[in-house]
């Protein structure tokens, strides 16, 4: 019997997946699913797929190759379905477990699974096999209030019950931010978090393709904003709080409103009046510092 299902999208790294798929493969009664999201008979399905064959023979691994690119929360999605397991994670293909961390999670999760329906975990983050410090390596979001304000989640900290991911919906088709939109959605629709204090899997850093990719587009950003506004709805905030996320909300207004109309004495006004006007912490007064420092060189994180 399959007790959990390890869901692996892989888009153009066709040198670095064997790394990710050896550091679970073999362990009992996991399933390992790879999604091959680069699209079926280009150079890069036929290169992974090639590769892939070492473990044809090897039980419970799954490759699935879609016909054509359609993004990681698709990509996702068709593993959630394929997938024979009453438990789900993922794993980017270019990180890795560290040696038995999951199982140690999945034990975790199992002792709290009356209680609980997601178990997320933090991370160790890596560039050229050398440890980096950095500020969002720790999963954040023990309960909705906490992840509204100030979540930080990756795809691969998260472990969800099949049944829970199936009730909500599974993954966005939105092409930035669908580990957050996920999360922000499992909390509007009821489910319990709890969080196994460990690093469990390695995430690199590189300059590698990736399935998401470019300046970030604008709807993911928009779609987290709709979301935490719904979920802000059904939580007792104080004013401070509700400051916060106005702020952040209006930072997006404006990004957005450049995107659509482009860069204007109009735009500056707003961004003087609706953003920085609100900055409440001096980490808003920097990240206004900033939007003004962009806005005079004509600079854009976002695209559409």
């Amino acid at each position: 019997m399959i007790e959990l299902s390890i869901i692996i999208p892989t888009y153009g790294r066709v040198d670095k997946i064997r790394n990710a798929i050896d550091s679970v493969i073999g362990t009992n009664n996991f399933e390992v699913i790879v999604v091959d999201d680069n699209g079926l008979g280009s150079k890069n399905q036929i290169r992974t797929e090639g590769i892939l064959r070492e473990y044809e023979k090897v039980e419970n691994f799954n490759y699935f190759p879609l016909e054509v690119n359609s993004g990681a929360g698709v990509a996702r999605n068709f593993g959630i379905k394929h997938s024979k397991g009453k438990y789900i994670t993922f794993l980017d293909d270019d990180d890795f477990f560290i040696d038995r961390k999951l199982e140690e999670k999945f034990k975790f999760f199992l002792g709290k699974e009356k209680q609980f329906d997601i178990c997320c975990s933090h991370m160790r983050v890596e560039r050229d096999g050398k440890k980096l410090n950095v500020s969002d390596d720790q999963f954040l979001g023990s309960d909705a209030k906490q992840f509204l304000l100030d979540g930080t989640c990756y795809t691969s900290m998260i472990m969800i019950k099949k049944s829970e991911i199936v009730r909500i919906g599974g993954f966005f088709d939105t092409p930035y931010l669908q580990d957050h939109t996920l999360m922000l959605k499992a909390y509007l629709m009821g489910c319990r978090v709890c969080v196994f204090e460990e690093e469990v899997f390695v995430h690199t850093l590189h300059n590698d393709s990736t399935i998401t990719t470019g300046k970030r587009p604008i709807s993911g950003v928009a779609l987290r904003t709709k979301l935490e506004k719904e979920l802000a709805n059904k939580l007792v905030l104080t004013s401070v709080e509700s400051k916060r996320l106005n702020y952040r909300w209006n930072t997006i207004e404006y990004h957005s409103k450049w995107i659509s109309n482009g860069r204007s004495f109009r735009l500056f006004i707003y961004l003087m009046n609706n953003t920085v006007s609100l900055s409440s912490s001096k980490s808003d007064i920097y990240e206004s510092i900033k939007l003004i420092i962009k806005f005079s060189v004509n600079y854009q994180y976002y695209c559409r």
